[in-house]
């Protein structure tokens, strides 16, 4: 999970094009990374600096214009809780967006797009994630919207 470089072969979204790390390896907390994105015909650079970096429980990485620490640029993460009743894995993954919008149109209609957009792509990433894994998917997949910053999925897979 921690191999950044696998990110476009991860991500549902196919936004996520091509990953390099720019500070050496072993990627730790505080490693920085670079990849290009493109939604729709418009593609962008981003830099994304590790905020968590617990093997192979938790990873998560600030992405966005440069600054390495919240509150600026999303938020995103992955944590891994091994289940005891089955050989299995459940997986939350988040994404928080570094300001809180307001719950008045039209804002709130962003938000709101945002959020169907990134929840879209959810199923297709833990998809991907199972398969990238040797595991398959089990359960449903739920989104939890706490509007209107993040959104987190939860999907058992086997470990």
């Amino acid at each position: 999970m921690s191999d950044v470089t696998r990110h476009p072969e991860l991500a549902g979204s196919r936004e996520v094009q091509r990953v390099e790390l720019v500070t050496p390896p072993p990627i730790r907390v505080g490693s920085a990374f670079r990849s290009r994105q493109q939604i729709g015909g418009f593609r962008y650079p981003t830099r994304s600096y590790v905020q968590v970096c617990d093997p192979p429980y938790r990873f998560t990485w600030l992405s966005g214009p440069g600054f390495r620490k919240p509150p600026f640029g999303q938020l995103w993460g992955f944590e891994f809780q091994p289940q005891g009743e089955h050989p299995s894995t459940l997986v939350l993954h988040s994404m928080t967006v570094p300001v809180p919008l307001l719950n008045l149109p039209p804002f709130s209609w962003i938000a709101d797009a945002g959020a169907r957009h990134e929840s879209r792509n959810m199923l297709p990433t833990l998809e991907n994630l199972a398969r990238m894994a040797g595991a398959s998917l089990i359960g449903d997949v739920r989104i939890v919207l706490s509007p209107p910053q993040s959104h987190r999925a939860l999907l058992p897979i086997p470990a």
